[in-house]
């Protein structure tokens, strides 16, 4: 065990095998670019649809198109902000020249704060791709992260989301080809000369990046001009720069220049394969920090009038910067103005030195402004229309209940009740027999009652069935259907009267004793109400009919024939039970009269050929003379 004054030996650093590599490594890699790429493309797509909602504004009124169009690249400007602090986080080394002087401020927290005019050209050497990206967010630190135009090559034009992004920035795309592009360029820089606006016109004379491909092209170009090469940049084009300035100088004073430079470069590399947008963004790679310089020109001071003299005026500029980049690749620093300039009105305006700071938005919650304007019209949506989909669902709800409702056994045994009920005539009475069963309800079940009924399963169909109109059921009692229920015969042997066709005659009851309950067809009474009850006489009794005007008799003696408990049942000689033997000398002749003529198909009464009885579906309940009997 080593004690406290030995040395302790160094930890080796061991390199992770393969699972861990892939584990740690490209798993994390491709989560960081699932994150990224959906808050990448939600929020482009979120620009893009408030680009789109303030379209029509530009038929309305161009400035206030313009500002909208503003309001949208600062979210844009935010967008790429946030995605760099969160993915891609570094370190902007800032400093600047003396005619720069008062323009580079830092704050007590030690942010970048830029004072450009709101008028500018702004000029940079190309060595990255995302080297625009740092420079909107200067344009950020001044406040015209809103007010930034760049000129583009035109196959970007064509990007899906980002590309109509750009079109709808009203960023200038050129062809390469001056002959094609001068119309178009001088057409964009016309609606930028209006002198009233804030504008920032961005840049990049190169061309293209810095790229073993591109430098090989530029050393050629320089080998047949005849011009010193550079070592650390592309020779820059003149043209195009030349004829942006001849078109905005009238409105514009001045022309910017940044000179970028990326820190871990090792000699005779290139930034553009060391910090790629993989490594930088989705490998969580990107440059230890940014170091920019800062110059200023006036345009007045600018032969732009002059094709020649702008030349050397632009490429002698661009061997300064590439002479700044050589001495950076010595020191690591860009020059830094420290002076102090005394104004006439006796202030005193300091020189920026060195301002480090990281690229961040100033609040966490700008990033918000992104999705406010899709936020802003969801909400109005919402509380405009918001009740009609309530309104749907609860319309919907209701259908599914009533539905429900209908398609339950209960309810339907409750709309069976409200079908036709059908009211069986006393075949004994005169004035009933031969005559229609008479409905007390509708003619026919309704349509839903119906579709309910196919819909329900045989079991469910089989307690109860609706009556199609063309058949009759015998019904009884208040409100329901009513079955005739003859009395006992004194035996097991029940009889029951069913009828087929509203007009086909009953036959008489075995038992004629007991006598079905029937309404009378002189009274009138609303559907579901009790029917009142009338007296008929019979032959062998009395029985209860409705109607309140007759009184009521008391009940004749019942002979004892009848209420016999225990009959021997008739048989044929086949063993068929024959229908028991009835004494037809107790009817009244007005009875036997009117069954006689009425009812042809019904047999007489004792005949031993008469068809046997069916028993009820019901229990039958005792009539009044067996109770009078009992």
């Amino acid at each position: 065990m080593a004690t406290a004054s030995e040395p302790r030996a160094p930890k080796l650093k061991t390199r992770p095998g393969p699972a861990t590599h892939i584990r740690n490594g490209e798993y994390s890699a491709a989560s960081r670019a699932l994150a990224l790429g959906s808050y990448f493309v939600s929020g482009c797509m979120a620009i893009n649809a408030s680009q789109f909602l303030g379209s029509p504004l530009y038929l309305i009124n161009e400035n206030w198109y313009n500002s909208w169009i503003a309001f949208t690249k600062q979210s844009w400007g935010l967008l790429t902000t946030s995605m760099t602090q969160c993915w891609a986080p570094t370190v902007v080394r800032v400093s600047g020249h003396k005619s720069v002087r008062g323009q580079l401020l830092r704050t007590l927290e030690g942010d970048l704060i830029s004072n450009f005019p709101e008028r500018l050209i702004l000029i940079a050497n190309h060595q990255i791709y995302t080297d625009w990206l740092y420079l909107w967010w200067i344009g950020y630190t001044n406040g015209m992260h809103g007010r930034i135009y760049v000129i583009l090559k035109e196959s970007l034009r064509r990007i899906p989301v980002i590309g109509w992004g750009m079109q709808f920035s009203q960023f200038i795309f050129l062809k390469r080809n001056w002959e094609q592009d001068k119309d178009s360029l001088a057409a964009h820089l016309q609606k930028l000369n209006d002198g009233i606006a804030p504008m920032w016109l961005m840049l990049f004379p190169e061309g293209t990046n810095l790229h073993p491909v591109t430098r090989e092209a530029s050393k050629k170009w320089a080998d047949k001009n005849e011009i010193p090469d550079m070592k650390h940049q592309l020779l820059p084009r003149s043209k195009g720069m030349q004829f942006c300035i001849q078109q905005l100088r009238k409105t514009v004073p001045y022309v910017y220049d940044c000179t970028i430079a990326y820190e871990g470069v090792p000699t005779g590399e290139y930034a553009s394969e060391i910090f790629t947008l993989q490594a930088a963004y989705f490998g969580g790679k990107p440059p230890k920090s940014v170091n920019m310089y800062w110059r200023r020109f006036e345009i007045w001071s600018i032969p732009v009038d002059n094709d020649r003299a702008f030349d050397n005026w632009l490429r002698a500029r661009w061997i300064e910067k590439d002479q700044l980049l050589d001495n950076y690749q010595k020191t690591g620093r860009f020059p830094a103005d420290t002076g102090v300039d005394e104004l006439p009105d006796g202030k005193k305006r300091h020189g920026a030195g060195y301002i480090e700071t990281e690229i961040k938005p100033n609040k966490w919650y700008e990033y918000l402004q992104i999705f406010l304007p899709v936020g802003l019209l969801g909400l109005i949506l919402y509380l405009f229309y918001g009740g009609l989909p309530k309104r749907f669902m609860k319309d919907v709800g209701k259908q599914v209940a009533q539905k429900s409702r209908l398609e339950g056994p209960e309810s339907i045994e409750q709309m069976i009740n409200a079908t036709p009920r059908i009211v069986e005539v006393d075949s004994t009475n005169a004035s009933t027999v031969g005559a229609p069963n008479r409905m007390t309800g509708p003619t026919e079940p309704p349509a839903a009652v119906r579709k309910a009924i196919r819909k329900l399963p045989p079991k469910a169909q089989g307690g109860r069935k609706a009556t199609p109109k063309s058949k009759s059921v015998a019904a009884s009692g208040a409100g329901k259907n009513v079955k005739a229920k003859p009395a006992k015969l004194g035996s097991k042997q029940q009889v029951k009267s069913k009828s087929t066709k509203p007009d086909t005659k009953l036959e008489p009851s075995a038992n004629l004793g007991s006598k079905p309950e029937i309404v009378h067809p002189d009274v009138k009474r609303d559907v579901g109400e009790a029917p009142r009850k009338l007296a008929v006489k019979g032959a062998t009794g009395s029985h209860q009919s409705t109607s309140p005007a007759t009184p009521q008799p008391k009940p004749k003696a019942v002979p004892a024939k009848l209420t016999s408990r225990k009959p021997v049942a008739a048989t044929k000689s086949n063993g068929t039970p024959a229908a028991p033997k009835l004494d037809t000398k107790s009817r009244s002749k007005h009875a036997k009269a009117s069954i006689g003529k009425t009812s042809k198909n019904v047999p007489a009464a004792g005949k031993e050929n008469h068809p046997p009885p069916k028993k009820l579906d019901v229990k039958p309940k005792t009539s009044a003379v067996s109770n009078a009997a009992k």
